[in-house]
């Protein structure tokens, strides 16, 4: 066992003693799956220092050859890393070539599996298992207290302490994001000397990156906070890549949208944890969401015609629907502040 499989999913970095021969991540979060790829190619390196690794695309007309030529013994015994993602797109040959592979491994090739989860080509799950694998659970981890709880865990993994105020903000600043989250939780334990780590921190090391000012532009616009929410969109724009600056922008806009209109629709007298789990954000969040849906409930088309015009507003800061209309970062800051206004 190289891993021991956490409350919600998470894979501990140590490896501990001997990989399996056979190893298999399923689940969509891609987070996880990364990690168990890093694990595993560390815990076999550290075995076998000059292992060769090989990619097999699942996918490919030839896969059932490719698989068995990357598996077959070697004269010399070179061993291989073989690694094949998404096993769920082997076709008929694959399937068949991967089982005969695991059935009778040689004793030269360790194989690293990925399948996303579902029915789609189960069996080979099973067959994994069967052969003596390791399955390792990567289902999605889920708004709300679920990817608080992941990050809480990533915080005392890394032997630091984080102050709930620190977690929520950076939660609120890169959403479902768990890859830059967890980016950002390893600087933060790596560079910030104080223990725990609160607000002020987070604050510090990330003020005037494009997320946080595109979740702080987002709260004040929903908060029908129009003056607020041009002033740190003209902020965001100098301190920030002005490339960035509108996608990440629509991006937290949209996502403070959902989740308003989310909580505004929970049942009367629903508690806040069973309002923040319905609507996939962290409890501490459903008062300021119930307070901006309070300032919106009765003003509901000009909110419509704010869904619209964020719809527009996301192809348009990417580069346009139709060749030739794609905007300068000019242009498009003008476009995010007639965006912004019409909450006036």
């Amino acid at each position: 066992m190289f891993g021991a499989l956490l409350p919600k999913g998470e894979v501990f970095v140590q490896c501990l003693g001997v990989p399996k021969r056979i190893t298999i991540a399923v689940g969509s979060e891609t987070v996880l799956i990364d990690r168990v790829k890093v694990n595993l190619t560390v815990a076999v390196t550290k075995e076998v220092p000059d292992i060769t690794r090989i990619v097999v695309d699942s996918s490919h007309d030839e896969v059932s050859a490719n698989i068995s030529q990357a598996c077959a013994p070697t004269l010399f015994g070179e061993d291989v890393l073989v690694v094949i993602e998404g096993i769920d797109n082997l076709n008929d040959d694959g399937v068949d070539s991967l089982k005969a592979v695991m059935a009778d491994l040689p004793e030269n090739v360790w194989l690293l599996l990925t399948h996303p989860g579902g029915v789609k080509r189960k069996p080979l799950i099973d067959a994994a298992v069967k052969a003596g694998g390791e399955k390792i659970d990567c289902k999605e981890i889920k708004r709300g207290p679920d990817t608080t709880a992941f990050l809480t865990k990533e915080v005392t993994r890394r032997k630091r302490k984080m102050t709930p105020d620190a977690l929520n903000l950076l939660v609120e600043s890169f959403g479902q994001d768990l890859s830059a989250l967890t980016n950002a939780i390893g600087q933060l334990c790596s560079d910030v000397e104080a223990d725990p780590i609160d607000a002020t921190h987070v604050r510090a090391y990330f003020e005037g990156t494009a997320p946080i000012s595109g979740y702080a532009i987002s709260d004040a616009l929903w908060d029908k906070k129009t003056a607020e929410a041009i002033k740190l969109l003209r902020q965001s724009t100098l301190e920030s890549d002005p490339g960035r600056v509108g996608v990440t922008t629509v991006t937290a806009l949209a996502s403070g949208l959902r989740s308003m209109i989310l909580v505004g629709g929970s049942a009367p007298g629903s508690s806040d944890n069973d309002v923040a789990r319905q609507a996939g954000v962290p409890p501490w969040k459903v008062k300021t969401l119930r307070r901006q849906w309070s300032r919106w409930s009765g003003d509901q088309r000009k909110l419509a015609a704010l869904v619209v015009a964020l719809a527009d507003a996301d192809p348009a800061m990417k580069g346009g629907i139709t060749i030739g209309s794609s905007l300068d970062p000019e242009q498009k800051l003008y476009e995010l502040e007639k965006l912004v206004t019409r909450t006036h």
